[in-house]
């Protein structure tokens, strides 16, 4: 028998859906027997559960569930008071916690929700993590070898090694391995509190064990925020799916049906039980709630700008490749200031402050993010003193705009 854990802290929305898809993918490209083990908290509703059992019922799988809260309450206790996490959610505590929850399985797949199999999960299993190399293993796990360094503060203040440094979302566990150091993992977590790092359990275990676990093949994680970048990069003929465990972190679904892994996600999500007439229900609120907000933003912007023009000046600061371009698309009058990028951030900012209470500044920047992290920590107000030029443009200025559709495949 394979047993698998995933980890549902939203057990009443989207990534209970991403779970079910996941288990489903799973269960079609696996032919041993496999037992799900659901660590969830009490947001699982009684709706998802049931169509959770549904799926392994189509298969002739097992599912079993796991309140952690009920089981390791006290524990994760013990998580949060030495790394606070401000939004509340302490999914990243559970993996840590399996030697409680598992006390009697020698060894367990551990997954996040946002995995989708094209591979038999029994290939995974068939490592050995007693006798692999002649010696034992607490756990294996893919290095985040495509990852670049300089993601990781770990990497970068030298205490990993960036081959080592391994994604935390797809495990092979000897449960056991968790409570025989247990207080060196609490203390790691403190520690990557204490020094503000910032993938929490992930980095916790790589500062211990970075150079003391089984590296497993990277066709078991896959990370689509990499490859997607890969293929960006190189540009070369369109990727194929591979045999592979497909990891959606940082890369959800949308509805582009051309990408292959969305249509890999979609594949196996319209085979659920969330496939269904509620569905299409689901897609008209969330296309009608994203519809209604863009409409009110656009209205309260123009109203805004209507009335802030009443009282104050236009002036421009403006990329030099830019400048005749936006004086056409803006009309900008000769008595109106415009400024090349060119003159200097520090001439800009004088005239911003000399100007202060009198002019709203249009940026029309390349790096008008950066610009605008530093204007709001000097105290100036986006939409007041200054704006992104940028926004006003359409399609016809040689801007592009691409649809973010995946606030409404997570309503499906």
């Amino acid at each position: 028998m394979i047993h698998v854990a995933y980890r549902l802290w939203g057990g009443d929305g989207f990534y209970a859906k991403m779970l079910g898809t996941s288990m489903l993918s799973m269960f079609e490209n696996t032919k041993e027997k496999v037992t799900v083990h659901i660590m969830h908290n009490d947001r699982l509703t009684p709706d998802n559960r049931g169509k959770f059992c549904y799926i392994a019922g189509q298969f002739n799988q097992q599912v079993e569930f796991h309140n952690v809260e009920e089981i390791a309450g006290p524990t994760l206790r013990k998580f949060e008071a030495a790394h606070p996490i401000r939004s509340g959610i302490n999914a990243s505590w559970y993996p840590l916690i399996i030697h409680e929850v598992f006390p009697d399985l020698d060894k367990l797949i551990f997954l996040g929700a946002d995995t989708v199999f094209n591979l038999d999960v029994g290939e995974l299993w068939a490592y050995d993590l007693n006798s692999v190399g002649g010696g034992a293993y607490g756990f294996g796990a893919v290095p985040e070898l495509k990852s670049p360094p300089d993601r990781f503060r770990l990497c970068t203040d030298n205490l990993v090694k960036h081959k080592n440094y391994f994604n935390a979302d797809v495990l092979l566990v000897r449960p056991d391995f968790f409570k025989e150091n247990f207080e060196r993992i609490l203390e790691s977590c403190k520690f990557i509190f204490d020094n503000g790092y910032f993938y929490i359990e992930q980095d916790a275990l790589n500062y211990l064990f970075s150079e003391s676990y089984l590296k497993l093949p990277y066709h078991f994680n896959i990370i689509l925020l990499d490859i997607r970048l890969d293929i960006r990069r190189i540009n070369s003929s369109p990727y194929r799916i591979e045999k592979a465990i497909y990891h959606y972190a940082g890369a959800k679904p949308d509805l582009n049906t051309d990408d292959v892994f969305n249509r890999l996600y979609f594949e196996y999500f319209l085979k659920t039980p969330w496939a269904n007439a509620d569905m299409f229900g689901n897609l008209d609120k969330a296309l009608n709630k994203m519809f209604r907000q863009s409409q009110n933003e656009s209205r309260d912007n123009l109203l805004h700008f209507t009335n802030l023009l009443t009282e104050r000046k236009r002036a421009f600061f403006v990329d030099n490749n830019f400048l005749e371009s936006a004086k056409q698309i803006f009309a900008i009058k000769d008595d109106e200031l415009i400024m090349a990028s060119s003159s200097g951030g520090d001439k800009f900012l004088s005239e911003l402050e000399n100007s202060k209470g009198k002019v709203i500044f249009f940026l029309l920047i390349n790096n008008y993010w950066q610009a605008r992290a530093f204007l709001l920590s000097q105290g100036f107000i986006e939409g007041t003193d200054f704006i992104n030029g940028f926004m006003f443009l359409s399609e016809r200025h040689g801007l592009t705009f691409n649809f973010d559709s995946k606030p409404i495949v997570q309503e499906m």
